[in-house]
């Protein structure tokens, strides 16, 4: 019964991704001129006790580019970037704010790279330069990028891991203290870098251990209190409960140490708090009050069915 569950959410997954089956009715093939996002969700309690729903906001943009968020970073000013796994990036305001932006643009790569490096799965940033680094998916390779989005170098992981080509760097993070933690999507051993790994240097393993079965780590990001926040998704059996057919949830660990076991806790189950959604992108912002704004994205997988959703949650981990 669960094989032939799991075969059905798969089938219906592959409906959703196939191209020209479930696609938008818009073929334009230049960049969006306007973006549309309009809130549909407002705040309200959670049945966890240290997390409240703030919001959840919808994006819309008429080309054949937009859509398939990914992997999210949170800049300075509430400004954020969202990649997707087509190559592109929507760097916005907060939608809580008065009159939001948004424009999207070509994510700069190495020269000759451009047919590629375009299935971006991950993102990571060093707060501290504004250089960030992508995780492609497909090709297994890391990517830096100075503050202005120009290419700064990228390495190649094919030579070193034993992926498959869709389960690539899934979830990647930059620790304060400067070491990269990589989890592969449906892998049970994770990476962990010293220091950037397009830098150089051999990675270290660990294990990682979801806290419930099917869920795997779509992104990460590190809490001030230095805990990893994780979150997840599985497919799930499509219902009228359950359609998208996907399951998500956060959960919390602490950061994983090289030979170790990661085993992030369920923080919250997202369910019964947002709409079902592919969830793929996550970012945090502190507050001055100790509380952590937390977004998350979802990817519609170009799919008329599924929508570009980002929602907002506040989490207090002192309560």
């Amino acid at each position: 019964m669960v094989r032939g569950q799991r075969l059905i959410a798969a089938l219906a997954v592959a409906l959703l991704c196939a191209p020209g089956t479930w696609l938008r009715s818009a073929v334009e093939t230049t960049l969006p001129r306007d973006i549309a996002v309009a809130r549909i969700i407002g705040a309200a309690p959670t049945p966890a006790a240290r997390w409240e729903l703030a919001g959840v906001w919808q994006y819309r943009g008429k080309s054949a580019h937009f859509g398939g968020f990914s992997a999210m970073l949170a800049l300075e000013q509430s400004r954020f970037i969202a990649f997707t796994d087509r190559g592109y990036r929507m760097t916005f305001t907060a939608p809580d704010l008065p009159a939001p932006q948004m424009v999207m643009s070509r994510q700069a790569v190495p020269p000759g790279q451009e047919y590629i490096l375009t299935d971006i799965e991950s993102a990571t940033r060093d707060p501290a330069t504004g250089s960030y680094w992508l995780g492609y998916e497909q090709v297994h390779t890391i990517q830096r990028s100075a503050v202005t989005g120009h290419s700064d170098g990228a390495r190649d992981l094919r030579g070193e891991v034993n992926w498959f080509d869709n389960s690539g760097i899934e979830a990647m993070v930059r620790l304060a203290d400067g070491r990269f933690i990589i989890v592969p999507e449906g892998r049970r051993e994770g990476l962990i870098f010293t220091a950037d790994p397009v830098g150089g240097g051999a990675p270290a393993t660990f294990l990682f251990r979801s806290p419930a079965k099917g869920y795997d780590a779509t992104d990460m990001a590190q809490l001030p209190d230095g805990r990893l926040l994780v979150l997840m998704r599985k497919l799930a059996r499509p219902s009228r409960d359950a359609w998208p057919p996907f399951s998500a949830l956060l959960a919390i660990g602490k950061p994983p140490q090289t030979g170790g076991e990661f085993a992030p806790a369920i923080a919250l189950r997202l369910d019964s708090v947002i709409p079902r959604e592919n969830y793929e992108g996550l970012a945090l912002r502190p507050r001055k009050d100790g509380r952590v704004d937390v977004w998350v994205m979802s990817d519609d997988n170009f799919s008329i069915i599924q929508r570009s959703l980002l929602a907002k949650l506040v989490f207090d981990p002192e309560a």
